[in-house]
C-alpha cells in the first residue's frame, strides 16, 4: 500500500511540476510560423517562468471526514486561457501552504498543510488535488490525494487521507466543498488561433 502511496506521489508531482519548470522569455509566441499551413496558435502574457506563476491563489474549504475540518490555502497559479470559434477553456495549476482547523466529540486540533492542484474549467471541469498535511494535536502526517468536479470558483472533491505516522487515520474519507479566488487572473497566459 505505501508502494502504491509512493508512486501515486511521484506521478502527481512529475505531472503538476513538468509544466511549470519551463521558462520563455517573451510574452507572445506564435508556434508554428513557418509552416504552410495558415493555422497557428496565439500565446499572449507568456509568464518569464512558469515557476513563480502568473496570479495568486486564495481558498477556503468545507472538509468532511470523521472530522469536522475547516481549512484556508494561499499560493500561485500558472493559468491559461484558450479560446476559440468553438468555445472558451481555462486551466489553472495552483500550488501552496495551508492551514487547518478540525474537530470531533473528543477534541480539537490544527493542521499545516501544502498543496498541489490542476483544475480545468470548461470541458472537462475537473480538479485533481495533493495535500500534505500535519496535525499538531496527534503528531501525525497525512498525504490526501482528491478528484472531483470544478466549476471555476468552486470545487466538489472526494479524497481520502493516507496515514504516514500515527495511530489513527482521522481523515480516511473526505468529501470537500472549496470555494477558490484567483487574484490578477488578468495576467493570465492568452492562447487562441489565428483567426476564429
Amino acid at each position: 500500500m505505501k508502494l502504491l502511496l509512493l508512486l501515486y506521489s511521484v506521478f502527481s508531482f512529475t505531472l503538476i511540476t513538468n509544466p511549470v519548470f519551463s521558462q520563455v522569455e517573451d510574452t507572445t509566441h506564435v508556434h508554428n510560423h513557418n509552416t504552410p499551413d495558415t493555422f497557428y496558435i496565439i500565446h499572449e502574457n507568456v509568464p518569464k517562468t512558469k515557476l513563480l506563476g502568473n496570479s495568486w491563489y486564495a481558498g477556503a474549504a468545507y472538509n468532511r471526514s470523521a472530522c469536522t475540518e475547516y481549512s484556508a490555502n494561499i499560493g500561485r497559479t500558472y493559468g491559461t486561457t484558450f479560446a476559440s470559434g468553438g468555445g472558451f477553456n481555462l486551466s489553472m495549476k495552483s500550488w501552496g501552504i495551508g492551514y487547518s482547523y478540525f474537530y470531533t466529540n473528543e477534541y480539537n486540533s490544527q493542521s499545516i498543510s501544502a498543496f498541489a492542484e490542476i483544475s480545468n474549467f470548461f470541458l472537462p471541469p475537473g480538479t485533481v488535488r495533493l495535500d500534505y498535511f500535519y496535525d499538531f494535536e496527534n503528531n501525525s502526517n497525512y498525504v490526501r490525494p482528491s478528484v472531483g468536479l470544478s466549476l471555476f470558483a468552486i470545487d466538489i472533491l472526494y479524497g481520502y487521507s493516507f496515514l504516514l505516522n500515527g495511530e489513527e487515520n482521522l481523515f480516511k474519507h473526505v468529501f470537500t466543498l472549496r470555494f477558490k479566488y484567483f487574484i490578477n487572473n488578468k495576467n493570465w497566459q492568452k492562447d487562441y488561433p489565428n483567426s476564429c
